[in-house]
């Protein structure tokens, strides 16, 4: 069965994909990034390229009608594999993008917008208006630029939408992470990840793991581990870069922190961010 580790892109995901690579499989709890390759992008190209052809990966009717099929395909090992997902909770033509039959419980990461606007920038290079856009579009979906590029469409709408999508889902067991948590209490957050992968996944706990797992992925030196051996996941700038330093209190426009927390202001509020 499948554990989804779920974001709206730049919230958090790379460093619980990270923390918990390093908890399941390094055996001294040392964060390397062949490590992350434990648990997979979903929508995944070496499964679901042998359900359609690699050039209807920019067409998501195609995608979306192979998405439980290669779920269930996954689930054949009979093992509890951990995916990593920016999709939305949806249904594209009458195709669920997952299911309680394929999935055992997702862990989803949840960040402030304002703040997610500055590394959408930050990450692609984009104005602060540009990703504005990204944004709030109901209709955002990520689409291979080429044919080099082999991975399928992902739909994931505007960031209310795709926090509503999941957060509504109640017939999977999970739990949402606000990533303001991780920086603020690491230990105390990861800590309930474990906890919950223990109740839901059989996951053992073990504290010395857990500090040392933490150690290794904390920002500082996930931020020195790029500067020595890279760490290129398709970014213009360095991607472990702002970290505590995003602060939209200090650097976003006025004007887009106000339309922000008007377009948003409902989920904000639920999540105590306004």
């Amino acid at each position: 069965m499948i554990v989804w580790l779920v974001s709206y892109p730049k919230s958090g995901n790379t460093w619980v994909r990270a923390f918990l690579s390093t908890y399941l499989h390094s055996s001294e709890n040392k964060f390397d990034y062949n490590l992350l390759n434990k648990i997979s992008e979903f929508p995944q190209h070496d499964i679901m390229n042998k359900f359609m052809k690699t050039e209807d990966f920019h067409n998501l009717g195609e995608v979306s009608k192979n998405w439980i099929k290669t779920q269930v395909k996954i689930n054949l090992s009979k093992k509890i594999t951990f995916l990593k997902t920016h999709s939305a909770l949806c249904n594209i033509g009458g195709n669920v993008f997952t299911n309680k039959d394929t999935t055992l419980v997702f862990i989803y990461i949840v960040r402030d917008p304002r703040n997610v606007i500055l590394s959408l920038s930050n990450h692609f290079g984009f104005s602060q208006e540009k990703s504005l856009k990204i944004l709030t579009d109901e209709k955002y979906t990520i689409y291979p630029k080429n044919n080099a590029q082999l991975f399928p469409a992902t739909h994931v709408s505007n960031w209310k939408n795709h926090y509503s999508s999941w957060k509504n889902c109640t017939s999977i067991s999970n739990i949402i992470i606000k990533y303001e948590d991780l920086i603020a209490d690491s230990h105390n957050t990861f800590k309930k990840i474990i906890l919950f992968l223990n109740k839901h996944a059989d996951i053992e706990y073990d504290e010395n793991k857990l500090v040392k797992s933490i150690e290794a992925t904390q920002f500082e030196n996930l931020k020195n581990y790029e500067e020595k051996y890279g760490f290129q996941m398709g970014q213009k700038n360095k991607f472990f870069n702002l970290g505590k330093n995003n602060n939209w209190k200090s650097l976003l426009d006025k004007k887009i922190e106000i339309e922000i927390n008007d377009k948003f202001k409902s989920a904000m509020k639920e999540l105590e961010y306004i």
